[in-house]
Formats: C-alpha cells, structure tokens, sequence
C-alpha cells in the first residue's frame, strides 16, 4: 500500500466557484444565440410575407417565431446575464479596470433593451396588422432586422469575452502601482 498524500501547502483543490458559474454560463449563452439564430432563419425562411393577407400561415409563422423567442432566447439570456453578474462579482475590482470589461457592459446595456424594444413593438404591430386583416411588411422587415441586431451583438459580446482585447490599454500601468519615490 501508498502512503496517503498530505497537502502540506495548505491550497485548497479546484478553482472555487468560477467553473461551476462559467460552464453553465456558456451553454445559456450559446443557447441564446443559437435560439435567436433559429428564431431570424425561421422568419426569414417562412415565406410570411408572400402569404395572401388573411392567411392563418401568417399567425402561425409569428406564433412560432415568438414561441422560440420567449421559451428559449429570454430565459437564456437571463441565465445568461445572471451567471455573468455572479462571475463579475467574484473579481469586481480587476474587472472593471479592464477596457474590454467596460465596453463589453456598455454594449450589452444598450443593445440588449434596444434589441428587446424593437423586436417586441415590431412583433405586436405584426399581430395587429394581422387582427386588421392588414399587410405590414415595414414591421415585418423591422422584426428581422431586430433579431440581426440581438445576434450580432450576442456575437460582439461573445468576441469581446473570448479574445479580450487590450484597446490600448497598457497592463503594467493599469494593475500595478507605481513604486513609492525615495
């Protein structure tokens, strides 16, 4: 028989939570993108728009899209934004010194509500001109050029998280202070 290994370090095993938080993480995200993905392919592929106006293929194209959307693309994105949070919140201070960090928070406050108003207005005018027996192809265009947004900037964030670019910024000057002066 082996002797039995003491750690005589005093480390503890594992990287705490990081990796119970980023693996979960990354399957909400890349079933958000892949959710808006089917959602803009669907639309774009349904033939909605050839449609006569009255046609009940209509709602059923826009019933289908927006199920994708709110069953699958809203809970993975706030799984996703809250496992982000939890993994912010464990180095906060380092973090937020980092440019990329910045710009990625900044992109996704501002693309994420103005993804989400675009897309809900434009999906409710869409059900609308459908009760009015109407032809609305502006709404129709706007919807998918929403649902573009919404994976182009789930593609930026995703760019900025993975490559994490320095933008300029100089790693010596940022993290480290600088010597005191005798």
């Amino acid at each position: 028989m082996s002797d039995r290994w003491i750690n005589r370090l005093g480390r503890r095993g594992g990287r705490g939570l990081r990796p119970w938080i980023l693996l979960p993480k990354v399957l909400a995200l890349g079933l958000y993108t892949g959710s808006v993905a089917a959602a803009l392919l669907l639309w774009l592929t349904s033939g909605h728009d050839a449609l006569p106006v009255g046609d009940p293929r209509r709602l059923l194209a826009i019933n289908t899209v927006s199920r994708l959307v709110f069953a699958l693309a809203i809970p993975a994105l706030l799984m996703t934004l809250l496992l982000g949070v939890g993994l912010l919140l464990q180095h906060w201070r380092a973090f937020l010194r980092m440019r990329w960090m910045r710009i990625k928070l900044l992109s996704i406050m501002v693309l994420v509500p103005l993804s989400h108003a675009l897309a809900s207005s434009r999906l409710s005018r869409l059900r609308e001109a459908f009760a009015q027996r109407a032809d609305d192809d502006a709404a129709s265009r706007q919807f998918a050029l929403a649902l573009a947004v919404a994976l182009l900037a789930a593609a930026w964030v995703i760019v900025l998280g993975r490559l994490k670019p320095r933008l300029g910024q100089n790693p010596a000057h940022s993290y480290h202070p600088a010597p005191p002066n005798q």
